[in-house]
């Protein structure tokens, strides 16, 4: 029973590391959200029926990511659509090079980084993040043109994406 729970315990551990990694994985691989919701959880099956070693969280992480690599070509072969192999090596390899720490990381240095910004470009991603707002709605609420909020907002953009690359850079 002790051991079930430690698999269990462990399981459970493994995902909240890592799925919200792994579905954005399959999500840039190709896959619809719902088809990454599926291979996502049966990925983790897998895993619970058939426990790794792990070694460390990168190896952890990139045993999933095969896991799943491997779940979504059955997919696109049960569903007659073609995949180049080569293409998903490639896939991989920039994951590996763009995708430094993990989810948690990654929001926490967001986090980090919004504090950081002059109020107004932080109430401008707050307002087209946030609550979801189109960005005429934006640019009212800013008292400013479509076009400079559309500005405004691509320029935070690369300001939080340099800041958190900065932070979860190793």
């Amino acid at each position: 029973m002790d051991a079930l729970m430690t698999q269990h315990d462990t399981l459970i551990r493994l995902m909240r590391e890592h799925q919200a990694d792994l579905w954005r994985y399959l999500r840039f691989l190709g896959a619809e959200p719902a088809t990454a919701d599926d291979l996502t959880q049966e990925v983790f099956i897998e895993l619970y029926r058939n426990p790794i070693d792990e070694i460390s969280r990168q190896s952890t992480a990139a045993w999933l990511r095969k896991a799943a690599r491997n779940r979504f070509l059955n997919w696109l072969r049960d569903n007659r659509r073609e995949a180049a192999h080569e293409l998903l090596e490639q896939a991989e390899q920039v994951w590996r090079d763009f995708t430094p720490g993990s989810a948690d990381e990654r929001l926490d240095a967001l986090e980090r980084c919004l504090g950081k910004l002059a109020e107004r470009a932080r109430r401008a991603i707050e307002l087209k993040y946030r609550e979801a707002r189109k960005e005429a709605d934006v640019a009212e609420a800013l008292e400013t043109s479509t076009e400079a909020a559309k500005a405004l907002l691509k320029r935070t953009r690369e300001q939080l994406r340099e800041c958190v690359e900065r932070q979860v850079r190793p």
